[in-house]
């Protein structure tokens, strides 16, 4: 029956049972030894399992000893691998099918029962019932019919086993081979769960922020980076690319460009997984592969912005060219990948350049690409132009009229002909380009000045936009340092929640030249000098200042609101979600409105 002395012999390289790799059965060993031993209990009957290279797996009574040995030689085992079949032999002594093998005249069977585990990729194993007494003689030949479909039950529960065990080990190669790769990438990524905890950290990620994997698995992503704004895509399921974000750990300053997007399995988000960058490293040919503002996220519900983005909605309907005018720090940069957003090309690259920020002789190369040696130290191979990064997305020209002269020529060519010819080259490239273009100069000075073309400036003009500075935008000002506090505190690790009163008159009087960014850096200051849990006047930079402030009178105190069902629901959702950013996000969400919708709301009923 193969099973007798003298038919086990250790095994060994090049024998028939060798294998390169152990098999499908070897690999859930321990499992199948506590089936076999099961079976024998339920059966009181010895059990024995081999897999599809006849290595015994399994076995109970005198057959423990010979685990991971092979069988060789002709048995009733390799026939049930070998034809998929079961056997039944009541007297191994007379039955015609055991008078082949090898150790017939040895073997101390009485009577043996063979069951195949068949998987789906064919026979793995077999099952072995052996009698060894009368007594169990009598069993196997008495219970045959309840025997054989207890066993198939067996066969089929080792062989869901072996599975199970291949796909989580198919799981973890595919793991393993992700994070080789990840390991690679120059570039920190790092994933979290629904609960905004850390699950996967790559090697450049734990160098920038100086912290080993297993002290950061499993722990919320802002004790380990404070700041970022990674977790902000959970509630709203909406990415965003090269965010640029200042943040202080360990006493260090650190600011990087970091995109983000979330992980979605069956409409429910999972996760999110980030990719982030030291700002100073180079930047790439595209800047942004998706833009990271939308409307419903621009903050701001004054009716001055409620109708700059009415207009800027009707803009996104097109393919139109836009020129956003608008003082410096206005947020012009926002406002272009809210239409790019908000446009048919959302799926496509959001690419931005600055025409003031890159030196005039590098300017028409970065827009338009070259070709190698067209220049002293052109990359080899040469470079693909912003245009051809943006082809079928939205290139964003801030400053245009920072543009050289001799360029603007060129420019007009390129919009007109909709073909860029990069530096060195005699190739004419098509692209598909939407343009937005943005100044904070007033290009008909410039253009009598002789310093803007006329000609350019009607193509640009298209669609205009003139997005207001931050004074003209009544009631802006507070929600915009609130989530500026917000911001600022997390990222700085301070428990502020919320602006004194007197911090709030002198935001709303204050004349905000420098618009939002000023704004943006006045928070950040006041955070820094700050202690306990409310942002003080004396925190403010702007009262040693106080010659720039604007000596409004004060509003007089708002009538009475009577109640209604909307004012008393939004009031519901405040207090249930918070009055933070974060908060209104769940509270607008919640009510079935947008986030500057609920503004507005707030402001018209007195909640603020």
């Amino acid at each position: 029956m193969g099973y007798g002395d003298g038919t086990v012999t250790p095994l060994s390289r090049g024998s028939a049972g060798d294998v390169s790799a152990p098999s499908v059965l070897q690999q859930i060993q321990p499992t199948a030894q506590q089936i076999a031993e099961a079976i024998a209990s339920v059966l009181d009957i010895e059990v024995t399992i081999v897999d599809d290279t006849l290595v015994r797996i399994a076995g109970t009574g005198d057959h423990r000893n010979t685990i991971g040995q092979p069988i060789t030689g002709q048995s009733l085992y390799r026939s049930a691998i070998s034809n998929c079949k079961e056997f039944v032999v009541t007297d191994v002594s007379t039955d015609q099918k055991c008078s082949t093998c090898s150790s017939h005249r040895f073997c101390k069977e009485l009577a043996t029962l063979c069951c195949p585990i068949v998987a789906s990729s064919g026979v793995i194993g077999v099952i072995g019932l052996m009698a060894f007494s009368p007594e169990r003689q009598r069993d196997i030949l008495g219970k045959i019919d309840d025997l054989l479909p207890f066993i198939r039950r067996m066969a089929d529960l080792i062989a869901a086993k072996a599975a199970e065990n291949d796909r989580i080990n198919q799981l973890l190669m595919l793991k393993n081979q992700l994070e080789t790769v990840l390991n690679f990438i120059a570039e920190g990524i790092i994933a979290i769960d629904a609960a905004a905890r850390i699950t996967s950290i790559n090697d450049a990620a734990r160098k920038m922020l100086r912290v080993r994997e297993s002290d950061v698995i499993g722990i919320p992503i802002a004790d380990v980076f404070p700041g970022t704004p990674i977790p902000d895509v959970l509630p709203g399921k909406v990415g965003f690319a090269n965010r640029e974000v200042n943040v202080w750990q360990n006493g260090r300053h650190l600011h990087y460009f970091i995109t983000a997007r979330p992980m979605i399995s069956e409409g429910r988000i999972t996760g999110v997984v980030a990719s982030f960058r030291p700002v100073e490293w180079s930047a790439p040919a595209v800047m942004e592969t998706a833009a990271g503002a939308t409307f419903d996220t621009m903050i701001g519900g004054s009716p001055t912005m409620a109708a700059i983005k009415r207009e800027a909605r009707k803009a996104a309907e097109t393919a139109s060219t836009v020129l956003i005018i608008g003082e410096s720090g206005t947020g012009k940069d926002i406002l272009a990948q809210a239409i790019h957003m908000d446009s048919a090309r959302r799926g496509k690259p959001f690419v931005a350049v600055n025409c003031a920020a890159i030196p005039e002789h590098l300017l028409e190369s970065e827009l338009f690409g070259y070709e190698e040696g067209s220049f002293t130290g052109a990359r080899k191979g040469g470079k693909a132009g912003k245009f051809q990064s943006a082809d079928g997305g939205t290139l964003f020209l801030d400053e245009i009229g920072d543009m050289p002269l001799a360029l603007q020529a060129k420019m007009l060519r390129v919009l007109q002909e909709k073909v860029v010819e990069p530096v060195g080259s005699l190739r004419r490239i098509a692209v598909n380009v939407r343009i937005i273009a943005a100044t904070n100069r007033d290009l008909a000075d410039l253009m009598a000045a002789g310093k803007f073309r006329d000609d350019l400036y009607y193509r640009l003009n298209v669609f205009p936009l003139s997005l207001p500075p931050l004074r003209d935008r009544d009631g802006d000002v507070l929600e915009l340092a609130a989530a500026f506090l917000e911001k600022y505190a997390t990222a700085y690790g301070k428990p502020l929640q919320s602006l004194s009163p007197e911090a709030r008159r002198i935001l709303g009087r204050y004349s905000w030249p420098g618009n939002i960014r000023e704004l943006e850096n006045a928070i950040e200051c006041a955070v820094i000098r700050s202690s306990g849990t409310v942002l003080t006047a004396e925190n403010l930079p702007i009262r040693s200042d106080p010659a720039r402030a604007v000596d409004l009178p004060e509003a007089p105190p708002p009538a009475p609101l009577p109640d209604c069902p909307e004012r008393g629901a939004i009031l519901e959702a405040l207090d249930r979600f918070g009055t933070s950013v974060k908060g209104k996000q769940e509270a607008a969400r919640h009510l079935g409105m947008g986030v500057a919708t609920l503004y507005r709301k707030i402001k018209k009923y007195d909640l603020a």
